[in-house]
């Protein structure tokens, strides 16, 4: 399971020194004294950002777990080169169509940043 927390913080600040239990930021230990910390508030943005992140880059793993293995690709390749057939191209092909490329969209995450913000006014208010 992905410690978002800490994704979140190394990503903010490389390099920062910290222990971390569980994934809440008030159970952050801050090794690091010299350095300028990111708030919490900048943290749960940037958790959204890579949670969205995740989502986007999912048809990456979709695609991955169903292209044939190299060994197959290989030998694909050899038989469309010596028959003159796409069957290579094709197969690829159709896996690409299945699982289209996503990008990230400004719009979509700049709302899941604020309504992450949102949510820990609201947390923060209880």
């Amino acid at each position: 399971m992905i410690n978002y927390t800490l994704q979140a913080i190394l990503e903010l600040c490389p390099g920062a020194q910290l222990s971390i239990e569980g994934d809440e930021y008030s159970n952050i230990e801050w090794l690091d004294v010299e350095r300028e910390l990111p708030t919490e508030e900048e943290v749960v943005q940037k958790i959204a950002e890579l949670k969205y992140r995740e989502e986007v880059n999912e048809y990456q793993r979709q695609r991955a777990d169903e292209y044939p293995s190299i060994q197959d690709q290989q030998d694909m390749q050899f038989h469309d080169a010596v028959n003159g057939t796409t069957t290579w191209k094709d197969a690829i092909q159709a896996i690409k169509d299945k699982y289209p490329k996503k990008k990230m969209n400004t719009k979509t995450l700049n709302k899941r940043k604020k309504d992450a913000l949102k949510k820990l006014k609201e947390t923060n208010n209880k």
